[in-house]
């Protein structure tokens, strides 16, 4: 009986390990960021963890693989920019925790304008999630921003 107990148990640790991250605020993503652009994603493309160019769609991130999906994006306008001028074009690395593959995301990434929202010296996202933001949200984030005396 305690075998069986302990197999349940450890069932139900597996099931509840999936990445995630807590939900956070618009307000808090857009005052935490550097860099607030209107962009679009030109390609997507993943290195391994020595930088190498990783070419099989059915190459994965997440926990304990070394594989990074990277955006490449189209800046069309700086809404804030907290040190100097933004470059025409930014490599987004994304976080490498997310259980991602590289064909799946380069299928699905939208080439629409979005409103990226970014961090530090290597443009990564502000936040792990909610970091690429829908145009309708646009006068929401310059009133954030406006706000906080960016």
């Amino acid at each position: 009986m305690k075998y069986l107990l302990a197999i349940l148990a450890m069932l139900f640790a597996t099931s509840v390990c999936a990445t995630s991250v807590a939900n956070k605020s618009l307000e808090d993503i857009v005052r935490s960021a550097d860099y607030v652009v209107i962009a679009n994603i030109e390609r997507v493309d993943m290195v391994d963890g020595r930088g190498r160019a990783v070419t099989d769609p059915k190459a994965r991130t997440g926990p304990g693989l070394d594989n990074q999906i990277r955006f490449h994006l189209r800046v069309k306008k700086a809404l804030f920019a907290r040190s100097g001028a933004v470059p025409p074009t930014l490599v987004v690395p994304l976080w490498t925790e997310w259980h991602y593959n590289l064909g799946t995301m380069q299928e699905e990434a939208s080439k629409n304008d979005s409103i990226f929202l970014l961090k530090g010296d290597h443009y990564e996202p502000a936040y792990p999630a909610y970091f690429e933001r829908s145009m309708d949200e646009q006068a929401e984030i310059e009133r954030i921003l406006l706000g906080k005396g960016k």
